[in-house]
């Protein structure tokens, strides 16, 4: 799972304008050949060094990081440097000002937005001269890297929420099993949610900054309207995600929900609030029992579907599909040989590897019976999970970054109470509306 920062997302509308009026660089180049020595009569290859930036860290970077060991002992001719480098601000800053980083990680749902922008090169020359088969992708995960017949990443790992929750908690508070119905979530958070006699939180039954993306497709909710062409913030099944969320902030209120959030351990630690029970139910991807495993062995703990809307048992299995992915940035000195170790981090071998070492879904097809996976915790509930029909992305378009970003700013706004949820969510499709083209 990668990282991304909170303060990202403003600065990356006026970069990707920079980039689409000033920055160059090759498509493609030909003429490199993978692996090192040079054949029959030709020169020796001068040695490159690529430059890698990922958005992992811990022991997910340690485990990409056996990976480009693993090419570098095979490649001597061409050297990879890799870098944990979670701000993908400053990647932009980088292609902005020509000095962009070989290879580089980033989410699906950004690709677009920077493709048609100019940050990222297109892929398809190179997929076309060396026959990737792109039909051992999932589909949904691929087509979040394409846009008007481009494709301008490759996605190595695939991400898909799910519910978990102490077990023990739960039977403490007299529920035999997890929550299947949004109606059933709100009654478990109010009654696994534990105040001290002072009125001081000490138990959340669920942390209420919620991922509002997956609760509107519980509701059945839609961020875009293509045909029309309209975004649709205010759609009926997001406003009802929103006012989930809305209701446990006026429930417990701001000050006390920032109190008891300000003494939470850190996330990828043993302090974990999830690992310490002081969540008793949380929203999180398919990372997480890996994470467990390591920091938290003794945690009783059960993974369930994310709650639907009991009013529409159509939406059974309802949730968010993301991507990390890999691309080449515009501009790069070396585009073959950045080409050659993008394109093996992403076939069967090393993507088996990577994602099963921390936890990941794999995108291609073909590894999703691979026997690597079945000593990875939680790998099978969410690999069945993952089919569900009622899984959705965020619209790719060429305005998602802004889309998203000023979505969850007014999310927090209305959360905090600082604007109605009608204004909030008035204010997202003011302000996006006028970039769709």
């Amino acid at each position: 799972m990668m990282r991304k920062g909170s303060t990202w997302g403003l600065m990356m509308v006026f970069l990707l304008v920079a980039v689409l009026s000033g920055c160059g660089g090759k498509d493609a180049a030909t003429g490199s050949q993978e692996g090192g020595e040079a054949k029959g009569g030709d020169a020796p290859k001068e040695k490159v060094q690529l430059s890698f930036w990922y958005g992992w860290t811990g022991m997910e970077a340690e485990a990409l990081e056996k990976l480009i060991k693993k090419w570098n002992d095979a490649n001597p001719d061409i050297q990879v440097k890799g870098l944990s480098q979670s701000d993908y601000q400053k990647q932009l800053t980088a292609i902005t000002g020509g000095n962009p980083p070989d290879v580089a990680s980033n989410f699906g749902q950004d690709v677009v937005p920077w493709g048609e922008r100019g940050a990222m090169m297109p892929l398809d020359d190179f997929i076309k001269k060396d026959n990737v088969d792109l039909g051992d992708f999932v589909p949904a995960a691929l087509s979040s890297s394409q846009s008007n017949g481009k494709t301008y990443a490759l996605p190595i790992a695939m991400h898909v929420s799910m519910l978990f929750y102490n077990k023990e908690l739960l039977e403490k508070a007299g529920f035999s099993g997890p929550p299947e119905t949004m109606g059933q979530l709100k009654e478990y958070i109010a009654k696994l949610s534990v105040k001290e006699d002072g009125g001081k939180l000490q138990q959340l039954g669920l942390w209420p900054g919620v991922d509002a993306y997956t609760f509107s497709y519980a509701y059945g909710g839609s961020y875009y309207d293509a045909d029309k062409k309209q975004v649709t913030p205010d759609d009926a099944g997001v406003k009802k995600a929103v006012e989930f969320g809305k209701g446990i902030w006026d429930q417990f209120g701001s000050k006390e929900l920032d109190r008891f959030a300000s003494g939470l351990g850190q996330y990828m630690s043993p302090q974990n609030p999830f690992f310490t029970g002081k969540y008793a139910m949380t929203i999180d991807g398919e990372w997480l029992p890996t994470f467990i495993k390591q920091y938290a062995p003794n945690l009783k703990y059960g993974i369930a579907p994310i709650p639907y809307d009991e009013s529409n048992p159509s939406l059974k299995d309802p949730g968010n599909v993301s991507t990390s992915v890999f691309y080449i940035p515009k501009g790069v000195k070396h585009p073959e040989e950045s080409w050659q170790f993008l394109k093996w981090m992403t076939e069967p071998e090393q993507m088996a590897e990577f994602t099963a070492a921390i936890g990941n879904l794999p995108t291609r097809t073909s590894l999703q019976t691979h026997e690597i996976y079945k000593e990875v915790p939680g790998f099978q509930e969410f690999l069945q999970y993952s089919s569900s029909p009622n899984l959705h992305s965020f619209p790719a378009t060429s305005f998602s970054t802004e889309y998203m970003t000023e979505f969850s700013n007014q999310y927090n706004a209305i959360l905090r109470g600082e604007v109605s949820l009608d204004e909030g969510l008035k204010r997202v499709k003011d302000k996006i509306q006028p970039l769709v083209k």
